[in-house]
């Protein structure tokens, strides 16, 4: 889990929640309109950007800002370089034994772990795996782009919110009865937009560009790991390979 997203955004809504109750009644935020027009209308245009499964994935995606199920780097580490010790002491075709360990960590991992053991060449090796990471680095983007194009489209449909409702105003200038709810869908639509985009969105972008960045670093080390096991490095320099390119001490 991780505790800044929940604390961060969770703290961001409850700030301005308080903030509301203090100053007076919260009804007064509340407005169904401009609920339907900044919620409903940013899904609906979102989505018109998107394919539906793409669409549906990204949405999804806000789960990965809260739990992104991604390994501890020492353990991996380890659990990489024991590989390594395990086929240069007892070669390659030994690793056969342990292969559905590699496939519970990883689908990668397991499939170059396979085509190692089979006695593929290391290019084509990293050639496959270079074509797979292609297409995760894809699939993560496409979540990415999603909650980017919500935190875009929110404020732009509070807008054209604060603009139906001065279009009510003004059509009932004659009739003050009608001016208070033109002027809550024109003011609060804008509100709903800012919020959604600068304390929902935004953060969730960042989170998972941060963490579309380490799960592809992850992978990457799948393949580096490959690669030294086929040379008979010494497992001492993949262990720091993976250390410097992990960012830890080991």
């Amino acid at each position: 889990m991780d505790i800044a997203t929940l604390i961060g955004i969770g703290g961001a809504f409850l700030l301005i929640a308080i903030s509301i109750v203090i100053g007076g009644s919260p009804m007064a935020f509340v407005n169904a309109p401009s609920l339907l027009i900044v919620v409903g209308g940013g899904l609906a245009a979102a989505l018109a950007s998107f394919p539906m499964k793409e669409f549906m994935s990204g949405v999804k995606a806000i789960g990965k800002a809260f739990k992104p199920g991604l390994p501890e780097p020492l353990e991996t580490i380890e659990f990489l370089v024991s590989t390594m010790k395990k086929a240069r002491k007892e070669g390659i075709l030994s690793l056969e034994a342990e292969i559905d360990k590699y496939y519970e960590k990883d689908r990668l991992l397991g499939d170059i772990m396979r085509m190692l053991i089979d006695g593929q060449d290391i290019e084509e090796i990293q050639s496959n795996a270079e074509n797979a990471l292609a297409q995760i680095d894809q699939q993560l983007t496409t979540e990415v782009n999603v909650w980017d194009a919500l935190g875009e489209l929110f404020p732009a449909l509070g807008m054209i919110g604060t603009l139906i409702g001065l279009i009510q105003m003004l059509q009932n200038l004659s009739d003050p009865a009608a001016l208070g709810p033109g002027m809550a869908v024109a003011m609060i639509t804008t509100l709903y937009g800012a919020i959604l985009a600068n304390i929902l969105c935004i953060p969730i972008v960042k989170k998972l560009k941060y963490y579309k960045e380490l799960q592809l670093m992850y992978k990457e080390s799948y393949l580096i790991t490959a690669q030294a096991i086929e040379k008979g490095l010494n497992p001492n320099s993949l262990q720091q390979k993976l250390a410097a390119l992990y960012g830890v001490e080991v």
